[in-house]
């Protein structure tokens, strides 16, 4: 026993042999009265008597085993900030990809995650990142459900900015890069000892590698869970955190009349003010006349024989504060419903083992689409308690009011999480919505979701059942289809290849999903689909994706009740439904490394599909491709291509077609100043509706559908002065052009287009 304890005394106070992760040790690390520059060199004294991290894991494409490259990290502390010394040995330093690149845009190159779980919690962590030059990417890793800014259910939020001091340079034998976090960057259980959970994450690009410094296994339903944990922190000088940043717009837009002329209207200027005061463990936000306008705009999508509304994530700052304290299953916080705010305020914070988050808002919107604005004032309310090891409990509550008149949206739900075993969870929800425009009594429908996962290494599944009334609306969610009855059930099963070996990792995903009308479970489903996906990691970087599907949908009749058949002398004749479609589609992708100047990828997908406008059997062929150039540590550049074209079953005519071709170049000057260009073209074309039985033309409402064509040209440049995160200087142009023949540039019309200034200081205390 004595040679045990003192075996642990040694590992904790050995700073210079390193302490290893394996185990997800509890390390006190040293507090040191002392102030370093920041440049990239770990010289000062104080470096010396860090406590030194070492022993990384493999944890992608094979977890468990040691990394294949030495990574150290020193770490130490002051009154007022935590530092990072990183040291990365690469046994081939001329590979390493390390460019000047934009704030949160160093995926693509190597670089360094630092985990900073500051509750101890084990579900939610502040990561702060590093490319080899010290240039930054941060935000918050959550665990649980899926993010309200990401309908797919992504855990990591990179829009956070924090404020923190980065540098670093590649070395003959790999990259140093030394990081200063302040106290006043993180919120943290008020001010006694603290100890937090730690972790660190290296991604190689030369090897397609993510190393970790704790062993963290696939084996498992949480990837924080498995962090270590740094004691011995306190008298943490941080204080109050007071931040105001006003700031000034200017536009000048312009628009093509009736009569062919453009006018721009005149320059229009406005201020508002963004406010904040953080305490240790609150965060209390308000805004008011935000300006949105430096977000780059959406990226495209393909619309054709689209049924349902697409997803687009947040982006304006304001509501990105705290995102992942909303998150809840089913989509019941989507921000982007809040258009055009006037004002807003947002509380956010933890207690215990208690969370809190708040927002509300007052918008103008045109809710009769009548060109009239009307006021709507939006509280959004989420609660939230922690118990056991990982597992949390929270209750979620929307009001979307009409303030002059008595409308409103409300939305009530209670969910939990539970995970057990460390490899399962159980997630369950139950809620409801109550709706109605004034002028007669509410409706109201439920909601329900179950849900149960395993994560383990070779063998894993998530079985679910998601259950959306008739008359469920959500107006300050995203939940784009109501009446249903979802059901699936995935299967996953992953093999390893050996050390050096040519396959390193094999996954294969298999299994049903079933459609059924609300209450109609044990009757016919309406859609459903079989699916396999597999991939296929290469050593070196190579992937390769493969996936057959067979999906059917039935044909309601009820949505076609206003067709009828154009049969011309002999009058308009009943449109008769076909009774639904089926059919297998097949896709495959590859996706090259990271190579030091580029990386591309590539998919086809082609197989029988259903023409929804039609009721009818269709083919289809979908082309995707990316390409991502880097010639020098300043300049990106990125090209990709959607081509997508659908034609009928019956006599093999084309019914639509998509292409959308979208460049972006964006040049990094230096670390403050970036220069951007977007053009993004949408070029699609869609037939007349024709019955797909005699081929004669569809009436819908009494009227023939006629075939349409579109040419939208979409140029976006952006110049931006960003010395510090939230003092900002934005010069932007946008213009919106339309071509009367496919990806037609030459005889490009301007539509409209404006010109914006936004000027901006953060003030911080």
């Amino acid at each position: 026993m004595l040679l045990l304890v003192l075996a642990v005394l040694l590992q904790t106070r050995d700073t210079t042999a390193g302490i290893s992760g394996r185990g997800r040790p509890e390390v006190s690390i040293p507090r040191i009265e002392a102030e370093v520059v920041v440049d990239g060199n770990l010289d000062e004294p104080a470096w010396q008597q860090a406590t030194r991290l070492n022993g990384f894991s493999q944890y992608e494409p094979v977890d468990g085993r040691p990394a294949e490259e030495n990574t150290e990290i020193l770490v130490w502390y002051a009154p007022n900030a935590i530092y990072f010394g990183i040291i990365a040995h690469d046994r081939q330093p001329g590979t390493i990809r390390a460019t000047r690149a934009d704030r949160d845009n160093i995926d693509s190159d190597d670089h360094v995650i630092i985990y900073l779980d500051t509750f101890n919690d084990r579900r939610r962590a502040f990561f702060f990142a590093v490319n080899p030059l010290g240039i930054q990417q941060d935000g918050v890793r959550s665990e649980g459900a899926s993010s309200a800014g990401n309908i797919f259910g992504g855990s990591i939020d990179k829009n956070p900015d924090y404020l923190y001091e980065s540098r670093g340079h590649v070395t003959d034998q790999g990259y140093v890069v030394e990081v200063r976090i302040p106290f006043k960057s993180l919120r943290y259980p008020g001010s006694g000892e603290q100890s937090w959970g730690i972790n660190f994450l290296r991604r190689i690009q030369r090897t397609g590698y993510n190393d970790t410094w704790t062993d963290v296994h696939r084996a498992s339903a949480s990837f924080l869970l498995q962090a270590g944990t740094i004691t011995g922190l306190h008298d943490l000088h941080r204080g109050v955190v007071v931040e105001a940043q006003p700031f000034v717009t200017a536009s000048a837009n312009g628009a093509r009349d009736t009569f062919g002329n453009f006018n721009r209207e005149q320059v229009d200027p406005e201020a508002g003010v963004n406010f904040r005061v953080g305490l240790t463990n609150l965060s209390l936000d308000a805004t008011v006349n935000p300006d949105f306008s430096q977000v780059e705009s959406d990226v495209s999508q393909v619309t054709v024989n689209q049924r349902f509304a697409l997803f687009f994530p947040e982006k304006r700052p304001f509501f990105l504060e705290g995102i992942e304290l909303f998150s809840t299953p089913n989509q019941l916080v989507y921000s982007r419903q809040i258009e055009n705010p006037i004002a807003g305020a947002k509380v956010t914070g933890k207690f215990g083992n208690f969370g809190l988050a708040y927002l509300s808002a007052v918008d103008q919107v045109d809710e009769d689409g009548d060109g009239s604005n009307e006021d709507v004032l939006f509280n959004i309310t989420r609660l939230r308690r922690d118990f056991g090891s990982n597992s949390v409990a929270g209750v979620t509550f929307t009001d979307r009011s009409l303030l002059n008149s008595p409308g409103y949206n409300r939305v009530l739900a209670g969910d939990v999480r539970y995970v057990f075993a460390k490899l399962y969870y159980l997630e369950g929800q139950v809620g409801g919505s109550w709706t109605t425009n004034g002028a007669g009594p509410a409706v109201s429908s439920p909601l329900w979701k179950l849900e149960f996962d395993r994560t383990g290494r070779a063998w894993g599944f998530n079985y679910q059942l998601n259950s959306i009334g008739e008359n469920f609306i959500t107006r300050s969610g995203f939940v784009n289809r109501r009446d249903v009855q979802t059901i699936s059930g995935f299967n996953r099963l992953t093999l390893y290849g050996k050390r050096g070996a040519f396959l390193e990792n094999y996954t294969t995903f298999f299994g049903p999903r079933r459609i059924y009308h609300y209450g109609d479970l044990g009757g016919d489903a309406i859609e459903g689909s079989e699916e396999m996906h597999n991939s296929f990691k290469f050593r070196g970087g190579w992937s390769v994706d493969a996936q057959i599907n067979r999906e059917f949908v039935d044909f309601d009749a009820q949505d076609y009740s206003l067709y009828e058949v154009d049969t011309g002398a002999g009058g308009p004749q009943p449109f008769a439904t076909a009774s639904g479609s089926s059919g297998p589609t097949i896709s495959l992708g590859v996706k090259t490394p990271t190579f030091q100047l580029f990386s591309a990828s590539a998919s086809v997908g082609f197989g029988q599909t259903a023409i929804f406008a039609e009721a009818a059997d269709g083919n289809g062929l979908q082309l995707n491709g990316s390409i991502a150039l880097r010639p020098s540590r300043g300049l990106r550049v990125e090209l990709s291509t959607q081509v997508q074209r659908l034609k009928r079953a019956t006599d093999g005519s084309e019914f639509a077609r998509s292409i959308i071709p979208r460049l972006k170049v964006e040049y990094q000057l230096t670390r403050s100043i970036f220069f951007r260009v977007v053009g993004d073209y949408v070029s699609q074309r869609v037939s007349a509706l024709r019955d797909p039985a005699t081929g004669l033309p569809i009436l819908v409402g009494g009227s023939p559908v006629q075939a349409s064509s579109d040419n939208d040209f979409r140029l976006d440049l952006l110049a931006s002065f960003e010395p510090t995160p939230g003092t900002v200087a934005f010069f932007g142009y946008g213009s919106s052009m339309v071509s009367g023949r496919t990806l037609g540039f030459r005889d490009l019309e301007r539509l409209n287009d404006g010109f914006f200034v936004k000027l901006a200081y953060q003030f911080r205390n």
